[in-house]
């Protein structure tokens, strides 16, 4: 309420006795002079972002006290929102004192907090402008998952999982994209284990035991919020040791498939008219094939290993002198990369696409038992797995950290390939190498 001189208005701010301002003016007990400040808002605006008017939407108080904590929200329903807020526009006096937000995904939500004291003037109908916000939206990536390779005789080819395309590993229908959330991070593993298949027998010539070692495939992955995907790594394969032209100092052995890993060729031996009949490992379902049966009627026989595209074929010998092959799973073709690339065949007779990535192969080391003879490191390695991601360009978010592990990054029309590996037909990268993309 102003006050007045005659017709003339009293300004600066204030009535003083002395040195000591006048805060309020009472005739008997009713106020005829207040101190009293407005503040009221409307929506803020600006980056084409939602807002709700701050709360509460208007206050009076006395210029110099603390204001009622005001609050509103920022969000795109078609969008994830990342950044800090910057407001124009603010009354002296107030400032952001907090923000949060939901986290990712589209329409989360940014809160922003004000706090301070009330301006000695009012401010009606006060509106803020925001910036400092940024929005992405969530996409999907085709993807392609494909598992290592096991070594030796009959070893299986890695699992291989992709949207891209018709079909899959193991001979069903491509998966659905990956629907990736913008913000969020995603971990992708290349594993290359130092698992063996160790197959022991006795050599009566030279009077002691030897190893013949096969490496199972490592496995890959990409983890991060809803997804959890991971490809098999292949069966290790069954040693052709002893051979047929030493039996006779050898303490032979039979084996089925592995087990443990799927897709693995059988191995067989008689060393008379009986027949011995093994059986391959099973596939893994939606990844790889089964291993081929063996079968040995005087006579040695090693089922081949299973392919991401195809069976490992079972081998019959009846008598022929050496090792009778089953014929190699083959390997899948797929072009997620832009061009046709086959992934994972397994080992044996025929094989195709030996050093791909997931291809099984025959690095075979027999150790014996002398002080020299080392396990772990006799053997060669697989060839490993490899993860593709085929991303919107538009979307292409970020490398954020990376162990051990070498990608690379192209493009193809409007979409960019982002193929992360371990090293082909190499040690490279090591057990567990990774790389973090932020979508």
């Amino acid at each position: 309420m102003p006050l007045y001189k005659g017709l003339n208005e009293i300004t600066g701010g204030g009535l003083y006795k002395g040195t000591t301002e006048i805060e309020n003016g009472f005739k008997n007990s009713a106020f005829f002079y207040e101190n009293l400040s407005t503040i009221s808002w409307v929506a803020p605006t600006g980056l084409g972002l939602t807002y709700d008017i701050p709360s509460p939407q208007s206050q009076i108080k006395d210029g110099g006290l603390a204001i009622d904590t005001v609050t509103f929200t920022i969000r795109d329903p078609n969008a994830n929102i990342q950044g800090t807020a910057v407001l124009a526009g603010l009354p002296p006096g107030i400032t952001i004192t907090s923000q949060t937000n939901t986290g990712a995904g589209l329409g989360n939500v940014i809160t922003v907090t004000l706090d301070g004291l009330m301006p000695q003037d009012s401010y009606f109908n006060t509106l803020l402008t925001v910036s400092g916000i940024t929005g992405s939206s969530n996409y999907n990536a085709d993807f392609l998952l494909c598992g290592g390779g096991g070594t030796n005789n009959g070893a299986s080819g890695g699992g291989v999982r992709t949207s891209y395309g018709s079909v899959s590993g193991g001979g069903v229908a491509a998966e659905s994209p990956l629907a990736l959330i913008a913000g969020q991070t995603y971990v992708i593993t290349i594993n290359n284990p130092t698992n063996y298949d160790n197959r022991t027998y006795y050599d009566s010539y030279y009077g002691y035991t030897q190893v013949s070692l096969g490496r199972q495939g490592g496995s890959v992955s990409i983890v991060g919020g809803a997804i959890n995907k991971t490809a098999v790594g292949g069966a290790s394969g069954i040693p052709n040791n002893p051979s047929a032209s030493t039996w006779n100092s050898f303490t032979p052995f039979n084996s089925s498939g592995n087990g443990y890993s799927p897709g693995g060729g059988a191995r067989s031996y008689s060393s008379n008219l009986s027949t011995n009949v093994y059986y391959g490992s099973a596939g893994e379902p939606g990844q790889n094939f089964s291993g081929g049966n063996a079968s040995a009627r005087n006579g040695s026989a090693s089922g081949g290993g299973g392919g991401a595209n195809g069976a490992g074929g079972s081998a019959t010998n009846n008598g022929s002198y050496g090792n009778t092959y089953g014929t190699a799973g083959t390997a899948l073709p797929n072009s997620i990369t832009g061009s046709t690339y086959y992934y994972a065949s397994g080992y044996g007779s025929g094989q195709q696409y030996a050093n791909n990535y997931g291809s099984a192969s025959n690095r075979t080391t027999v150790c014996n038992t002398h002080p020299s003879c080392n396990l772990t490191s006799e053997n060669g390695p697989a060839n490993l797995g490899v993860v593709v991601l085929r991303i919107p360009t538009a979307n292409f978010g970020s490398i954020t950290g990376t162990q051990n592990i070498d990608y690379t990054r192209t493009t193809t029309g409007n979409e960019t390939i982002l193929t992360i590996f371990g090293g082909n037909g190499s040690a490279n990268g090591g057990v567990g190498v990774q790389l973090t993309y932020t979508a």
